[in-house]
């Protein structure tokens, strides 16, 4: 079984680097894992992918040899541990309110007796059962994650209790969905981010685990570490491609002149 990158720096106390993709490109993996990120986050809740372009596209991160932090679309069980055998490194699961959903998605993902995850090993986790070791389920458990996001009042009610979950391995605070209901800025520094940043903070060191959220630019990563986040995201292809694309406007305009 492949390890996970992000899982060995959060365990040696360290902050693990992830840059995320919304949509299916085959080369992205390989950049990410060149510039040295730990992991990308698929985002599969807001973008579509059929069944084959996510396994193809985890594989891309086997052969980069980066994780693979999948957000899927549903909460199905079967849906859900069927991207880990498909050789999903983590799954982010989105709107998590409660520790009753928490403990369901454990319930999903992980083998016994974390979980209740069915057992097959004849996916890409399992190098298609070439060679399984009996150990497999232990190995899968220790090797993928669960990253629970934090992005309603109720789950910041909630999110000591949700920490305590065991099986959950990250808490992810989702800035968009939890500013919107908060009616504040999504910014870092809102002052009702951040207090739900130092909630969150809290809840994640009592219970032993990691949290992060996604941030856009390098001060706000030093902030969110500062306050011990261990899983950063930074950097987007979508972002990424938009503003070069806006600098190449802006030289070919100058050269030939703006659009009209």
């Amino acid at each position: 079984m492949r390890r996970s990158k992000v899982l060995a720096k959060l365990r040696a106390g360290k902050v693990a680097r992830v840059c995320a993709v919304t949509n299916y490109l085959p080369f992205f993996p390989a950049m990410a894992a060149h510039s040295g990120y730990d992991g990308v986050w698929v985002d599969g809740e807001h973008r579509p992918f059929d069944a084959r372009e996510a396994q193809a596209l985890i594989a891309f991160h086997h052969l980069a040899d980066i994780d693979c932090m999948w957000r899927p679309p549903t909460l199905e069980k079967t849906l859900l541990y069927r991207l880990l055998e498909d050789g999903a490194a983590g799954l982010m699961i989105p709107h998590v309110s409660t520790p009753e959903r928490a403990q369901q998605l454990v319930q999903a993902v992980k083998f016994p007796p974390l979980g209740d995850r069915g057992l097959d090993g004849s996916g890409l986790d399992g190098n298609f059962y070439i060679n399984l070791p009996a150990t497999y389920p232990q190995d899968a458990n220790r090797e993928t994650f669960l990253a629970v996001q934090i992005e309603t009042p109720l789950a910041l009610d909630n999110v000591e209790a949700i920490a305590a979950v065991p099986g959950v391995d990250v808490i992810f605070l989702g800035p968009g969905d939890l500013s919107l209901r908060l009616k504040c800025a999504p910014a870092v520094n809102d002052p009702q981010m951040m207090a739900a940043q130092k909630k969150i903070a809290a809840a994640a060191r009592k219970h032993g685990k990691a949290w992060g959220r996604p941030v856009g630019t390098v001060e706000d990563a030093k902030t969110i570490v500062d306050l011990g986040a261990q899983l950063v995201v930074y950097g987007s292809a979508y972002w990424a491609i938009s503003r070069h694309l806006q600098q190449c406007q802006t030289q070919l305009d100058k050269l030939l002149g703006k659009v009209t």
